[in-house]
């Protein structure tokens, strides 16, 4: 859960410094917005293979690989002075630090029953958003005071704190000897789950449902700042508080799924209620107060998915297929994360806001 904390953080922290990023270098929302996406788009074209590497070498090593990648790659911003330059890197940040995801799922699947996963993927699932709060909460501080570059670095210091954690504890059930032992477990797999549309589907939902999310993560905060004048600092603090019950919604849908018995029956309703929200907020945008209140509401339901449609996928995939199975989710995630942002910075040039929440 650290670990996939500071991954995160990584990963989504420069949609929280989009103001300092566009003074840095001198460009539009759109050209911004695209430097946000690289790192989903990063993550997008090696996480298959990293997929790979999970399910043949174990979590362990795929995480503390991950975490150290990842680490030097931000630590470079500090050579690093054009938009170019800085886009390069926010792609190696996706790239590298794209496995702590799907490995984490894995070592949750292992070690719980299905009649605990709903909670235990909830619970794992909760570094997403206290990943993105302390992001909302440190960085804009950091890209005030200091710059853009400084901000950067502290998803590295972060990625290098976790990592002994890692190294110690990321065991799967049976211990350090149950590492490696995944080729004789897909020898005696069963065929390809791919093979079935069970798993297409939940793959599918989870990518649409990533657009919301996405487009409240990137640009909720530019959106106080210029269209409700808050300052960067206020804003991030907002969106870090938010992350509290965001947190708190996912371990909720957890224990609500595994009563029930089923994942995608609580996904289909948070999906309605986050589009509600949306559609609201798109119209409220004028009123200061209703759409502040109605842009948490909207980032609160579009963030409580994610545990559940992962849950989903690792149960249909089994054990064997895992790693793989939950980093192509993160790979079709990613496509929603590396365009919606473009998508929507484009929408907002040309139209409003309006029209990207609508």
């Amino acid at each position: 859960m650290v670990a996939q904390t500071a991954s995160l953080s990584a990963l989504f922290g420069v949609a929280f410094v989009i103001p300092e990023l566009r003074q840095t270098y001198g460009i539009t929302v759109t050209q911004a917005g695209t430097l946000a996406g690289l790192p989903s788009l990063g993550l997008l074209l090696t996480l298959l293979g990293w997929g790979v590497v999970i399910d043949r070498y174990g979590e362990r090593v795929t995480m503390t690989a991950s975490l150290a990648l990842t680490a030097g790659v931000l630590a470079l911003f500090t050579v690093v002075d054009t938009p170019l330059g800085a886009g390069v890197l926010l792609f190696l940040v996706g790239a590298a630090g794209g496995p702590v995801n799907a490995a984490g799922g894995r070592l949750v699947m292992g070690w719980f029953t299905v009649r605990e996963r709903g909670l235990a993927m909830g619970l794992r699932q909760t570094a997403q958003p206290l990943g993105v709060g302390m992001s909302a909460a440190l960085l804009p501080v950091l890209a005030h005071h200091y710059g853009f570059t400084v901000a950067m670095l502290l998803p590295g210091v972060l990625a290098v704190a976790v990592l002994p954690l890692v190294v110690l504890f990321a065991v799967p059930p049976g211990g350090p000897r149950a590492e490696g032992g995944a080729r004789a477990q897909r020898a005696a797999a069963g065929p390809s789950p791919y093979r079935y549309a069970t798993i297409w589907c939940v793959h599918g939902v989870s990518m649409l449902l990533g657009v919301p999310q996405f487009t409240v993560v990137t640009y909720a905060l530019v959106y106080l700042v210029e269209q409700h004048s808050w300052s960067a600092p206020a804003a991030g603090a907002l969106m870090a508080a938010l992350q509290v019950p965001g947190a708190l919604a996912r371990l909720g849908a957890g224990v609500w799924s595994d009563r029930v018995g089923s994942r995608l029956g609580p996904v289909r309703i948070i999906a309605g209620c986050g589009s509600a929200a949306l559609l609201l907020l798109a119209v409220a945008s004028p009123l200061p107060g209703a759409a502040v209140v109605l842009l948490v509401v909207a980032a609160v339901a579009t963030m409580s998915h994610n545990g559940l449609t992962f849950t989903a996928v690792a149960e249909t995939a089994g054990m064997a297929w895992a790693g793989r199975a939950m980093a192509a989710q993160n790979s079709l995630q990613a496509v929603s994360s590396s365009l919606t942002p473009v998508v929507m910075g484009m929408l907002i040039d040309w139209f409003d806001y309006r029209a990207a929440f609508a």
